[in-house]
């Protein structure tokens, strides 16, 4: 089989050595192998399939078919599964967040129900400085009713 360097591969394919390494690099195609130096190594075959010439054996074909349903497949399941996580991840968010909303009025209900309290306690105190000013005005006017009483007689 035919080998070819990155440049040689780049001028196969009809594109600049640089437009080559940039589809390495997004992962569009890969070198089949590296020589012992380190230098990048493509085929024929790699030329032929990214020309559009692939020549697949019938039978590898029919393997690279079932292969590639056996990975949708397989995608397909994973896909599933992580749409039902995500949903339960959802149900849970929302369930939380229900209990938070009730906490927070519960929270208000004790802050109405504590200022409720106070002013209760304010007009409490208020009613007691009245009943107790009351008492003393009532004594007060006794007391001038009984002196009236007492120089009158007297």
């Amino acid at each position: 089989m035919k080998e070819y360097s990155t440049s040689e591969f780049a001028k196969a394919i009809g594109v600049s050595r640089s437009t080559l390494l940039r589809m390495e690099k997004k992962g569009e195609i890969k070198p089949h192998s590296f020589s012992e130096n380190g230098y990048k190594i493509f085929t024929q075959k790699q030329v032929d399939e990214f020309l559009g010439f692939e020549k697949v054996e019938p039978t590898e074909k029919i393997e690279n078919e079932k292969k590639s349903d056996t990975q949708n497949n397989q995608t397909e399941k994973i896909i599933e599964i992580l749409e039902r996580e995500n949903q339960f991840l959802k149900d849970q968010l929302q369930e939380k967040d229900n209990q938070l909303k009730q906490k927070d009025e519960i929270i208000q209900r004790e802050q109405e129900l504590r200022l409720l309290a106070d002013k209760k306690i304010i007009l409490l105190e208020n009613q007691n400085i009245i009943d107790e000013e009351s008492e003393k005005n009532i004594a007060d006017i006794e007391n001038e009713k009984i002196k009236k009483w007492w120089k009158f007689w007297n």
